[in-house]
């Protein structure tokens, strides 16, 4: 068994991204971090790379994994802190401040398929994601338990063309203006939404617009929010009387073994208290309770909701 700081330096690297981030999470120097990340890594006979802004494991891992599900039974047993990633935006709303006993990750992805990674390899102990991007009901590995649902909004900023129509508006008018880029599958049951919807043809990169060269396509951009993320834009922006036809919310997703554990019972408990109270200013958004806790999450029809 490698000792715990040697893999701990390798999986926070790969977490965090930056000698930085890890130093300031677990006290060591930024030298310190990357001579045991690299240490660990030949313990096991793989290599460390980079690419595209993040950390990968090249070789065979298959020992490397073996020895993460080892430290992380450790961790859950003996009540050690977890580590704990979410959706950017649900960081401000959900945890902050950081839950006890948690870690914080940088809480900047916007992405599904890396944090879904980082969970399946034991490097993370939790992850806040997106509804509807969640792992499949289906999965064999991962509790998905839903905390909130609301819907969907599209914003843009105040004298956008788009207010002049009103009710009137359809998805067709919306597509003659830039969308707020996201990478390709980034969220891919969102996209393949908005997809059959229109509106991933007016990307500000699809060849069937040319925004090059134009001064106000921040101005006319149409972005996406829900209601509690809403007030994030400030009051320069407002929602569209239109929204997109699909049901977002928060979910926390864990390793099936660790779905009725002490420290996920606490965490969902506060997560909810905390919708809870957001939800009291914030119209559409409903918070949701299964019961008990133990049995499936991902079977939503035995959930009660409150509707504030």
């Amino acid at each position: 068994m490698v000792r715990a700081e040697l893999l701990n330096a390798l999986d926070f690297l790969i977490w965090l991204r930056s000698g930085h981030q890890v130093s300031t999470r677990t006290n060591l120097s930024q030298s310190t971090v990357s001579r045991n990340s690299k240490r660990c890594a030949q313990e096991f006979f793989v290599t460390l790379v980079r690419r595209h802004s993040e950390w990968y494991v090249e070789g065979d891992s298959t020992l490397l994994n073996l020895e993460r599900y080892v430290h992380q039974v450790s961790r859950w047993h003996k009540n050690k802190s977890l580590r704990l990633e979410a959706q950017h935006w649900s960081a401000p709303l959900l945890c902050t401040p950081t839950p006890w006993g948690w870690i914080a990750g940088n809480f900047n992805y916007l992405e599904y398929d890396r944090p879904l990674q980082l969970l399946k390899e034991r490097i993370i102990d939790a992850w806040i994601a997106s509804y509807p991007d969640i792992p499949n009901e289906d999965d064999q590995e991962l509790t998905t338990i839903r905390l909130s649902k609301m819907p969907l909004l599209m914003v843009v900023k105040e004298g956008h063309p788009l207010l002049e129509l009103g009710s009137q508006i359809t998805f067709d008018d919306i597509a003659k203006f830039p969308l707020l880029p996201l990478p390709t599958g980034s969220f891919p049951r969102i996209q393949n939404v908005l997809k059959d919807v229109g509106l991933l043809r007016n990307s500000p990169d699809s060849p069937a617009f040319d925004w090059r060269g134009r001064r106000d396509i921040e101005d006319l951009m149409v972005g996406f929010s829900t209601p509690l993320t809403l007030p994030m834009y400030g009051d320069s922006h407002t929602a569209l009387p239109l929204q997109v036809p699909v049901e977002v919310g928060d979910a926390l997703v864990v390793a099936g073994e660790w779905a009725n554990s002490p420290q996920t019972r606490d965490l969902v408990s506060l997560l909810r208290g905390r919708l809870e109270t957001l939800a009291k200013s914030s119209c559409g958004v409903e918070v949701l309770y299964d019961s008990p806790l133990g049995k499936s999450f991902n079977d939503c029809r035995s959930m009660a909701t409150v509707r504030f």
